[in-house]
């Protein structure tokens, strides 16, 4: 492959719903440009970019893949990203990367729902924007139909800059409205009508051709004031060009690739923003060497390999750069750049200003994290991936793999940002956070092939608490006699709820008030030492008592036979009869959720919470049809609440939380999982 500099080179984010054609597009233009020998097809396993063994069993795109090609002297780093919504982390970080999104429309489908989604995170970044209307070979297809959609999500900004020759079964080729050229009969009044409407959005953008345009000589207007006044609408993110083809047809693809090098924006249309020394800065493309690791991918052979947009100067095969992370600094040996067409790499010797980049092996470098020539320490902001709505208890198939499995995970997150890995030190269980049921089922199918160990998923367990509700008085008495010393302990202890609880032993708070020496001083660690245990270790369900006040105001000994063991099993007694004998309750955490939804999905939503016996505190609008919704709820409702939430709203809904508070647990609640304890307890 040839070196290019930035001005020849186009960095494409290609995004839009699942199934719309986004890989085999990039099959096809891969084939046309002579990249590969023949087309890859996704459905057989044979595409170029699905190589992952989970792409090629479930026929979808997980992961973003890089398909770099040479059309007409120019270098593409097309990036393939999933449609799936359990990956839109992947989505954001080849955004993040690009220069430009090349959005994907089903003509037989319309705008999707992740179409929606990846349209606002491009708008999100200001970030140039085309649209390909594909599969106008299939039935249902139907080009006015779906560029009407597209406006009415998206606005009248979207030009068509072609149209169509037939549909469905008839679709043949395509027609260039700004160089039409020989144009079918039948279509010649649709050529007029449309290459009006996109004259009358993109004249502003280019003085003598609005100048043209207002006195109305639209018959003789110059192709390339035309071609220019388009390519500043692209570049300032006001005009989004519509292209149309037939990725499985291969029609249309050439035009597509034209386009793409002739209208899209190069690397250098706009200068990058960074931190140095706590002030922002722009970056351009004549300074020294800087670049930011967009995508990480982890072989358990290679090691890490590093996707880098290369912002600013030229990066080396053989450089030595500073590295500037959110945990780590210091300086990082490259040991060799190359690129990619899907899994086949290609090396390089030198990535200049406004490429893409990838390196093996750093030591300490993660994704986000900036490199950069020393002396010269700047940061590029991070991308703010989603926070995981869905918590799964993980452990291992195999017994004594724990550790094992944990470890796999962690090393997976290198690679995945949008999972996260926590002891719940409550529960002692270890809780794995991912986007949705499908991210944890592939995240378990990679680790079982990269790392040769499986994890299993279930339900967390809910970190409840007891306490009690009235005070009462109760003895504790352990007596033994078993030949030589005996044991002896004896203790009367007064059990009340604690009115003013501190965050000290979970609220609980143990005292003395003996008088006449009826247990000795010496013992009285014992007795407190078995009060926070007990209390600890629960007593009717096994979550830990909280809020209680304990008093040792009584009790008796043996001069001979009593101990601290003795008095710590006495103790024990006592507080197990006594907090049976003082109405105790289960307690059950209350955490507050904040869920954005559009607003036609509101009532749905809170007859959902309602039914989850949640409490809605308020709703707050939030502009572009957005709702957001604060609300109580147990948390043992939100199980799988994100699958939930999805399945309202489409995939358009997205949720936060955080601990509350506890609450009184309703009594045929609390019954069952006492039940249950009480069954587990007998059959141990």
């Amino acid at each position: 492959m040839k070196d290019y500099t930035g001005e020849f080179i186009r960095n494409i984010a290609v995004a839009g719903h699942g199934k719309t054609g986004k890989t085999s597009l990039l099959d096809a233009c891969l084939f046309n440009s002579g990249a590969v020998k023949r087309i890859g097809k996704v459905d057989n396993g044979s595409s170029v970019l699905d190589y992952e063994a989970e792409e090629t069993k479930r026929k979808m795109t997980i992961g973003d893949a890089l398909a770099v090609t040479e059309w007409k002297n120019n270098k593409i780093n097309f990036i393939d990203t999933p449609g799936y919504p359990d990956f839109v982390g992947e989505v954001m970080g080849a955004m993040a990367a690009a220069d430009c999104a090349l959005i994907i429309v089903a003509a037989n489908a319309g705008v999707e729902v992740e179409t929606e989604k990846a349209w606002t995170l491009a708008e999100n970044l200001n970030l140039p924007r085309a649209l390909f209307i594909n599969k106008m070979d299939r039935e249902h297809a139907n080009f006015r139909k779906t560029l009407d959609d597209i406006r009415a999500k998206f606005g009248n900004s979207c030009v068509p800059v072609q149209i169509p020759i037939g549909q469905e079964t008839s679709f043949k080729g395509v027609v260039n409205l700004i160089n039409s050229g020989d144009v079918p009969a039948d279509l010649q009044d649709e050529v007029e009508t449309e290459r009006l409407e996109m004259l009358d959005i993109i004249a502003e953008f280019n003085d003598e051709l609005m100048e043209k345009y207002l006195e109305g000589d639209t018959d003789n207007l110059d192709e390339k004031q035309i071609a220019a006044a388009l390519t500043e609408g692209i570049k300032q993110a006001k005009v989004f060009p519509v292209f149309v083809g037939s990725a499985l047809q291969n029609i249309g693809i050439d035009k597509l690739l034209d386009n793409v090098v002739e209208y899209l924006p190069a690397p250098n249309f706009r200068n990058k923003i960074a931190t140095k020394n706590g002030d922002s800065i722009e970056v351009k493309i004549s300074d020294a060497f800087s670049g930011q690791i967009w995508k990480t991918m982890v072989d358990p052979f290679v090691g890490r390999m590093s996707y880098i947009r290369v912002y600013s100067g030229n990066m080396k095969a053989d450089g030595n750069y500073q590295l500037i992370g959110e945990n780590s600094e210091g300086t990082e040996r490259i040991n060799g750049l190359f690129t990619m067409q899907g899994k086949t790499q290609i090396q390089m010797e030198v990535a200049h200003a406004g490429d893409i980049v990838i390196t093996a092996k750093l030591a300490n470098a993660k994704t986000c994290d900036t490199l950069c020539e020393k002396g010269a320490a700047i940061k590029f902001e991070r991308v703010q991936y989603p926070e995981p709505m869905l918590a799964m208890a993980v452990s291992s198939v195999k017994k004594g793999e724990e550790d094992k499995v944990i470890g796999a995970i962690t090393r997976q997150m290198d690679e995945d940002q949008t999972i996260k890995i926590e002891k719940d030190r409550a529960t002692r269980q270890t809780i794995l956070k991912g986007v949705g049921e499908v991210h944890l089922d592939i995240l378990g199918d990679k680790i079982q092939r990269k790392f040769g160990v499986q994890m299993v998923l279930g339900e967390p367990r809910v970190d409840y608490r007891e306490t009690i509700r009235k005070t009462v008085e109760v003895q504790g008495k352990h007596k033994k006699q078993s030949g030589g010393h005996g044991q002896y302990g004896d203790v009367w202890l007064k059990i009340s709820p604690n009115k003013d609880p501190k965050p000290e032993h979970d609220g609980n708070i143990w005292t003395e008030s003996i008088f006449g020496g009826s247990v000795p001083r010496n013992f009285f660690p014992a007795v407190e030492k078995g009060t926070y245990e007990t209390l600890a270790e629960g007593i009717i369900a096994g979550y830990p008592v909280v809020n209680v006040s304990v008093n040792l105001y009584d009790g008796s000994y043996h001069p001979v036979d009593s101990s601290e063991a003795a008095f710590k099993m006495a103790t024990a007694i006592a507080i197990k009869k006594g907090v049976l004998a003082a109405e105790p309750i289960l307690l059950e955490p209350i955490d507050e959720v904040t869920i954005l939804v559009p607003t036609e999905y509101m009532g749905d939503i809170i007859g959902k919470l309602n039914s989850k016996r949640g409490k809605v505190l308020g709703m707050d609008p939030k502009g572009k049809g957005q709702t957001e919704i604060k609300a109580l709820i147990p948390a043992s409702e939100l199980y799988k609440y994100a699958t939930d939430l999805r399945s309202q709203t489409q995939g358009r809904g997205s949720y936060s939380l955080k601990f509350s508070h506890y609450d009184p647990m309703p009594e045929n609640l609390a019954k069952k999982i006492i039940e249950e304890h009480k069954k587990s307890a007998e059959d141990k």
